[in-house]
């Protein structure tokens, strides 16, 4: 057996038995799917405003680790140029 078969017949039981799962799920709910649709337009939308808002948080971040970046290398060329204090 090649790698490749070894790889994907376990990714098509994954896959086989998540919709399995999903149908269940559906044919079992306790709500009509109007309600069930609103529930999860509304998780929907919490997880997209959360997603956003971690997004800005990284991004925010990111831009200060840069600018701290920024500012170390400058002092150390400084420093190693013997035109500032040695405080790197």
């Amino acid at each position: 057996m090649n790698d490749r078969t070894s790889y994907l017949t376990p990714v098509l039981c994954f896959l086989a038995g998540g919709f399995a799962g999903a149908s269940v799920a559906l044919l079992m709910a306790p709500q009509s799917g109007e309600a069930t649709r609103e529930v999860m337009r509304k998780k929907l939308r919490e997880t997209d405003i959360a997603a956003r808002a971690l997004k800005d948080r990284i991004v925010r971040r990111g831009e200060e680790v840069r600018d701290e970046a920024t500012r170390r290398v400058g002092a150390a060329a400084t420093a190693l140029a013997g035109n500032g204090a040695d405080s790197v």
